[in-house]
């Protein structure tokens, strides 16, 4: 039993008791004093009563506003948490279709035939030309992509440098076909050759991250 319930009980035991007098006084002046002592206890035992409910209701709401601002604190985090991972969501998969390109164009310029003995020399520029068009192209798609959050760093980063890997091998794919020698010729596409197998490594490593993120 709490302190407060202790002395209100203390206080109608009080009123009781001086009532109890009242009744057995004799006399009308102590008749009298003994009813306006017992009245004014009495009011004064119904006025605390009346406060101490009060009170009790009064920090029962406020636990109840407090409980309600912390609900709606958890459903705004949720919300937001909830947004968050959608964007992010979003962007892992505009991250993974760059990856994708990334790794075709990878691929084509490991594999390329440079010396494709069914075609002549035009027509093989004219592939190197295309092919680098279409990586420049796809730097410039991947350079619009915007973002602020930084969940995605390291991926990023290694796909901005399997892009840069694939434009130089692009450049060295074209350059190839204007070599003086075939030493020059052995070494354009050794290096075009090499720096597409990076570009396709960062890009396998950055596909790997993303799906370890979740």
């Amino acid at each position: 039993m709490s302190v407060d319930i202790m002395l209100l009980t203390l206080m109608c035991a009080l009123t009781l008791i001086s009532y109890m007098i009242a009744i057995n006084a004799h006399g009308p002046v102590r008749l009298s004093l003994s009813y306006l002592l017992a009245t004014i206890l009495l009011g004064a035992t119904v006025w605390t009563i009346v406060q101490h409910v009060n009170l009790g209701m009064d920090k029962q709401f406020r636990t109840l506003q407090i409980e309600k601002t912390k609900a709606e604190e958890r459903v705004l985090s949720q919300e937001e948490a909830l947004k968050t991972n959608k964007e992010r969501m979003s962007f892992a998969a505009r991250l993974n279709t760059v990856i994708t390109s990334g790794t075709a164009l990878a691929t084509s310029l490991i594999n390329i035939d440079l010396q494709d003995r069914s075609a002549d020399l035009e027509t093989l520029i004219g592939r190197a030309v295309e092919t680098r068009k279409k990586v420049e192209t796809f730097k410039q798609d991947f350079e619009k992509l915007a973002t602020t959050d930084t969940f995605f760093n390291e991926p990023l980063t290694l796909i901005r440098d399997g892009v840069q890997l694939l434009t130089e091998s692009a450049q060295y794919y074209q350059q190839y076909y204007y070599s003086e020698d075939s030493d020059q010729e052995a070494l354009r596409e050794r290096i075009l050759r090499q720096k597409a197998r990076n570009a396709y490594e960062k890009f396998q490593k950055a596909s790997v991250l993303i799906a370890s993120s979740g």
